[in-house]
């Protein structure tokens, strides 16, 4: 089952490389973070851009950026895992994004979760 979820995170991930692409080269924004909430139909996944970065949460505060279709459900089969069993894989799957995709990747801060900062 969590093969499903990961396909499901990969698909999300593709889809917001297509927005990403638009802030290459671009000074503007720094960090981008990539999240996870649990809703009343299963875990979402959303992702924000940031002019800055400090480290703490505070950065977060200051979103400046989103791609077009964000806030995206991996599922109702998405409530059988706990949130830490989802943010491993959506760090696995992000890990492998930034090895494959370095160029997308390179000019900003990288977050997933709360504040696991990878790369």
């Amino acid at each position: 089952m969590i093969r499903i979820i990961r396909d499901r995170i990969t698909a999300v991930i593709s889809e917001w490389n297509l927005d990403l692409q638009c802030l290459v080269g671009s000074k503007e924004i720094v960090a981008i973070h990539f999240g996870a909430q649990m809703v009343g139909d299963g875990y979402e996944l959303y992702l924000s851009g940031h002019t800055w970065y400090d480290g703490h949460d505070l950065w977060l505060l200051d979103e400046q950026w989103s791609p077009k279709r964000n806030y995206i459900s991996l599922g109702r089969e998405s409530l059988e895992f706990d949130k830490l069993r989802i943010l491993e894989a959506y760090e696995n799957v992000l890990k492998n994004e930034l090895t494959t995709s370095k160029a997308l990747y390179q000019d900003f801060i990288v977050v997933i979760g709360e504040t696991e900062r990878l790369k």
